[in-house]
């Protein structure tokens, strides 16, 4: 770190009433708990796709025994004419 961004550090953690090693501390703590929920979020939404993809899987399955069973019928109903 330059001295000036140093020099800033410092005036910002006394405006804050804070020392610059208890600033840089806090500040670490807010960056890994920030980073926690983040994590928590980014599982959150990897389960619900995966419950997603499981249910799209299910209703691609459905819809290909449908058009099976109507390509069956069809064939039924062509070889069924004269």
């Amino acid at each position: 770190m330059t001295p000036t961004e140093k020099a800033a550090y410092a005036d910002r953690a006394h405006s804050l009433g804070l020392s610059l090693g208890q600033f840089f501390r806090e500040a670490g703590a807010a960056y890994a708990s920030r980073n926690a929920e983040a994590e928590t979020r980014s599982l959150a939404e990897a389960e619900a796709l995966e419950a997603a993809l499981r249910q799209l899987e299910r209703s691609t399955s459905r819809t290909e025994q449908s058009l099976d069973a109507a390509l069956a019928e069809l064939r039924a109903a062509l070889d069924a004419q004269p």
